[in-house]
Formats: C-alpha cells, structure tokens, sequence
C-alpha cells in the first residue's frame, strides 16, 4: 500500500498529473538539497515526504498563465 495515494495528490494538484510530478520534483529536490550535508538515516525518502505535504494541503500548486497568448 502506497501512502500517500495518487489519487489524493491530483486532488490536490488541479486535477493535473504533470502539475502534481512538477510540485513533487521540486519540493523533493528542495528537501534533498536542504540535506545534503547532512546524514539522514529516516525511513521515509524524500519524494513520499513530498507527496504527504502535498496531501497535507503545505505544498499548494502554483500556475502562472501568459493572458497575452489567450488574447490573440
């Protein structure tokens, strides 16, 4: 069983897989960066510690549209 499931994840991401692996990518990258001098000997990697914030409603997708390109 897979905790966080998937399904909750894109709940949270727009309904968007490609929004929910950016917002997984990027927050894991910053977690692996903010511990790399560091030596973590958790269970949990990085990318179910960022699928469960996600979850948890601390991570929020961010979308920016360019309004030029819809006015053409």
């Amino acid at each position: 069983m897979i905790y966080p499931k998937i399904e909750d994840c894109i709940a949270r991401a727009e309904q968007n897989k490609y929004v929910l692996a950016t917002m997984v990518s990027k927050r894991a990258k910053d977690l692996i960066t903010r511990n790399a001098g560091q030596n973590v000997t958790g269970k949990e990697k990085q990318i179910s510690s960022a699928m469960r914030e996600i979850v948890d409603g601390k991570i929020m997708p961010t979308t920016t549209v360019n309004q030029n390109s819809r006015s053409k």
